[in-house]
């Protein structure tokens, strides 16, 4: 009895600076403002986190803003990103679970071909939203690049037939076009996918490992996919 009772102890010793660490007070994530996939995650995030017992709250930010306040400390960590975009030279560590992959398409108006990597952008005007990494990347491969302040003016300026092409989110593009129809389409198959990440500020190292457990349980029995199916994540 006595031996269980040190073991008791010893085990809620190691466990109390994480629980106080966050008692009565929610950890804090930078993420990108506007487009589909940030409420979706953050609703991941806010149901992983509940059942470690710790709040959390979500500012919203431009895409490299964000990133740089979270890097800093500031917040407690970045809702999330690719790995790509943090870099090597970081305070910020990735929870290895995939959150989400994001399909991106090109769009078009009045052009049809079958997309075959960057390099099928190489005669053709494009646009995208600037401070997103995975766009410039794209866009590096374009005759001529037109980045804009969102998705949204993005698509409206293929509308327009200002540029040739534009590229973005599958998802982000299906809810700016369920609530403004354009004459407009996507071109199979993806030019690019990436796979998305929770970054946690190192000073929080010792709460990746349970995390991470409550996400990996979440992928395997599909909360995940269920909350993105959620009818008012994609309104």
């Amino acid at each position: 009895m006595l031996l269980a009772v040190r073991y008791g102890l010893f085990f809620l010793t190691l466990m109390m600076p994480l629980t106080c660490a966050h008692a009565g007070k929610p950890m804090v994530f930078s993420t990108i403002e506007g487009g589909s996939v940030a409420p979706i995650v953050t609703s991941i995030l806010t149901s992983a986190y509940a059942e470690l017992g710790i709040d959390v709250e979500f500012k919203f930010y431009p895409p490299s803003r964000g990133v740089l306040i979270a890097d800093a400390g500031l917040y407690d960590g970045e809702a999330f990103r690719g790995m790509d975009f943090i870099g090597e030279d970081t305070n910020l560590l990735p929870v290895m679970v995939v959150i989400i992959e994001v399909d991106w398409w090109v769009y078009a108006k009045d052009i049809q071909f079958e997309v075959d990597g960057y390099k099928s952008l190489a005669t053709y005007s494009v646009s995208s939203r600037r401070g997103i990494l995975a766009a410039d990347n794209i866009l590096q491969y374009a005759r001529k690049k037109q980045m804009l302040n969102t998705f949204e003016q993005t698509l409206l300026t293929l509308d327009a037939g200002r540029v040739d092409l534009a590229i973005i989110p599958a998802g982000v593009a299906l809810a700016i076009l369920k609530n403004k129809p354009m004459d407009i389409y996507p071109l199979s198959p993806p030019i690019r996918v990436d796979k998305l990440y929770h970054f946690l500020h190192k000073k929080h190292k010792k709460l990746i490992p349970r995390i991470t457990q409550v996400l990996k349980r979440m992928e395997t029995n599909g909360d995940i996919k269920r909350i993105w199916g959620r009818p008012e994540n994609h309104q």
